[in-house]
């Protein structure tokens, strides 16, 4: 069995001051993706950034940038052609990088593939998230299908998901 996952394709992480001009580049290389596995009759999870007003005042929310992905407005919405999508998925939100419901839903999988933004935050922590609740589970990540605002963290966290024996292709 196997399942996609798509972190964080958010209006607010691919056109807001949480995304970047590489965001955007791989909504059609997503997209590609998410049409094999519904082929395939592979799971789709999308993971979701879900914020409430009074996050940003704690401690890990006044690290982020700019506010962003506030429960009831449009940049909590997966962007572009990704979302109409997601009524064939499932959605799990979070409130910091790793989805913690993610761990339970993907334990019985044999193989789980990555994409999304950002690779050195989300991405990252996911994939570690599965790989601890699935240490078995064949783990990719496509890199077309990635990105990252700051690129040479993005490609530092690909080098770090490798030594943990995940595919980057």
């Amino acid at each position: 069995m196997k399942a996609l996952v798509v972190v964080c394709y958010q209006n607010d992480h691919v056109l807001g001051k949480m995304g970047c001009k590489y965001s955007k580049m791989i909504e059609k290389n997503i997209v590609k993706r998410i049409e094999e596995a519904l082929d395939y009759s592979d799971e789709i999870y999308f993971i979701m950034d879900y914020f409430e007003e009074g996050f940003f005042k704690t401690p890990e929310g006044k690290k982020y940038p700019a506010k962003h992905c506030i429960r009831g407005t449009e940049g909590t919405e997966l962007y572009g052609k990704v979302g109409a999508y997601l009524s064939k998925g499932h959605m799990i939100t979070k409130r910091t990088y790793g989805a913690s419901g993610l761990a339970h839903s993907i334990s019985r999988f044999d193989e789980i593939e990555f994409c999304g933004v950002d690779t050195h935050t989300s991405v990252l922590a996911n994939v570690i998230i599965a790989r601890t609740a699935n240490p078995n589970a064949r783990i990719r990540v496509m890199q077309n299908c990635v990105a990252s605002k700051d690129t040479d963290l993005g490609e530092a966290a690909l080098q770090i998901m490798e030594a943990m024996g995940v595919e980057i292709e």
